[in-house]
């Protein structure tokens, strides 16, 4: 059968490959989908009751293929008529109503996590999507029934948790939900599954996202994770290499503390506490898992050195939490922890770490982190 063009009725060229057909006049190019059911298509293997094969849904929802707003042709591209059309409209509306998803927020968190981190990443994260958003089935959850009240609360669908929290814990509406467990879906997965690392401080700000909601949501579908892993119900995550993940945590620090002093202070200032900040690391042989501080968080290594780098060139006043704010720290932790380091380098513990407190004059200048405040002030 010949098929025509709708809008200027010219012959359709049928392109089986890409099965569809293209207006052969050049002016027009229209182009429609043309399923041809012959030999060129493999209609066999896709066609009929003897079909062999199908279109495949990777995120396994069985909802309905059919149009329920009824089709206007049939496979060849030919017209229904009036009558044809109210009942398969009638016939997609039986189908939609019989195949309705039963945890639509699943594929709708699963679209979330594509959109904000990719494809790759939604692929990989999908086994701790479905068990953050898609309830127990009713074996598991007549078991989860009969648990302790700390394993059931464990065992809860984490969704509904992050949902239902009190205001300024839970997202302002479904979309920002949406985006608060991605995101703590897409860190926990870079901890677990070796993915892409995830550079929290830059992504809570891009989508208003505060520390408590990420930190909530992390802790809930985690627990409820290894609830799973210890019911026999997920399989266990794969170990990670530590160091892989503590450098790409080292390059998500660095890059943050770029950003915030990189028109805070003058260029060669930058690079000069830059040298400092990489020397020292070398020196401690970070990032590593059997370096002398490998038990200190990477973040706080990097706010440390920094911090310590700025300090032997001057300018650390007025920029401890502007450091440590860069890296989701506070500034009364990074002073602690590099008055730890001084006493480890006094101590001959941690020679590496000696060109941060090699001025004379260093204990003269020092100030507390509140007099930081105020100088920033």
């Amino acid at each position: 059968m010949e098929l025509k063009c709708e809008d200027c009725g010219k012959k359709l060229n049928v392109d089986y490959a890409r099965g569809m057909g293209v207006c052969s006049d050049q002016w027009c190019a229209a182009e429609y989908p043309v399923m041809v059911n012959d030999a060129d298509t493999n209609a066999s293997a896709v066609h009929g009751e003897h079909a062999q094969s199908g279109a495949v849904d990777d995120e396994g929802k069985a909802g309905t293929k059919m149009n329920p707003f009824g089709d206007t042709k049939d496979w060849s591209g030919k017209r229904l008529d009036a009558k044809a059309r109210r009942k398969f409209r009638a016939l997609a509306w039986q189908d939609r109503n019989s195949q309705r998803e039963s945890d639509p927020m699943c594929r709708q968190l699963k679209a979330t996590i594509r959109e904000m981190f990719g494809k790759d990443v939604a692929f990989a994260t999908r086994l701790l999507a479905e068990a953050t958003a898609r309830k127990l089935t009713p074996d598991q959850e007549a078991v989860r029934k009969t648990l302790s009240t700390s394993d059931q609360k464990r065992l809860a669908c984490p969704k509904t948790s992050i949902c239902r929290k009190k205001k300024g814990v839970k997202g302002s509406g479904d979309k920002q939900n949406l985006e608060i467990m991605a995101l703590a879906i897409a860190s926990l997965s870079a901890q677990w599954f070796n993915t892409v690392a995830i550079n929290e401080v830059a992504l809570r700000e891009k989508y208003g996202i505060s520390k408590e909601q990420l930190i909530n949501a992390k802790k809930t579908i985690s627990n409820h994770f290894k609830a799973r892993v210890s019911m026999g119900w997920a399989m266990p995550p794969q170990s990670i290499r530590l160091v892989a993940k503590r450098a790409d945590a080292l390059d998500c620090a660095i890059e943050n503390i770029v950003d915030a002093f990189n028109q805070r202070l003058a260029d060669g200032d930058l690079d000069n506490a830059m040298n400092i900040f990489w020397n020292v690391l070398s020196e401690l042989k970070e990032p590593s898992v059997d370096g002398p501080v490998a038990n200190v968080p990477i973040n706080m290594v990097a706010a440390c050195v920094f911090y310590g780098a700025l300090k032997q060139l001057g300018l650390h006043r007025g920029n401890l939490n502007r450091l440590a704010g860069a890296v989701a720290l506070s500034g009364a932790g990074v002073k602690s922890r590099l008055e730890h380091f001084r006493n480890m380098v006094e101590a001959g513990a941690l020679p590496g770490a000696e060109a941060l407190f090699s001025s004379s004059d260093d204990g003269a200048e020092e100030s507390s982190a509140a007099d930081e405040e105020a100088a920033e002030d």
